[in-house]
């Protein structure tokens, strides 16, 4: 073979992919999407459920710090009557002011054990006396909790619960 008929057969030869790699190429990418799908739904429901317990948490060390800061009282409640899964509102008794608002936890978030409204006095110290157990927890049981335990000083604290609750 010359150098140049070398050449003209390498500038034939064929690129790219043929219609058969391609099929096989998207049936393997299906089935790793049917094998993840489960995987990351669960992990997005644990991510959620990691930042609706913090994002509680953080509400609610706001109102305590504004409750001290203006020796009055701070109220957390929900967006919608008791539902605690539409968001939360925190809101001055006295004035009405809003000083923060959270939206709805998402999909697989249920709320369990808070009460209607939680209200700071002035002191830094909730209104109800006791202990308030609040759990944040997945619907359907597959991923872990979280607990978050507001002590008498009006102190929230967070942590992962147990599988039945706090």
């Amino acid at each position: 073979m010359t150098a140049r008929t070398h050449r003209h057969v390498e500038r034939n030869a064929q690129r790219g992919l043929t219609l058969i790699e391609l099929m096989t190429v998207l049936v393997i990418v299906g089935i790793l999407l049917v094998v993840a799908f489960p995987s990351f739904s669960d992990a997005m429901t644990t991510q959620r459920l990691r930042a609706s317990g913090t994002d509680l948490m953080s509400s609610l060390l706001l109102a305590r710090s504004e409750a001290i800061k203006r020796n009055g009282q701070i109220q957390v409640q929900p967006k919608t009557g008791t539902d605690w899964t539409s968001g939360w509102v925190v809101t001055s008794v006295a004035t009405g002011e809003q000083f923060d608002a959270k939206n709805a936890l998402g999909n697989r978030v249920s709320v369990a054990g808070a009460p209607a409204s939680m209200t700071y006095q002035g002191n830094g110290r909730l209104s109800m006396a006791g202990v308030t157990r609040i759990t944040i927890a997945d619907t359907y049981s597959r991923s872990q909790s979280r607990c978050l335990l507001i002590d008498p000083s009006g102190l929230p604290t967070l942590g992962i619960g147990k599988s039945s609750g706090c």
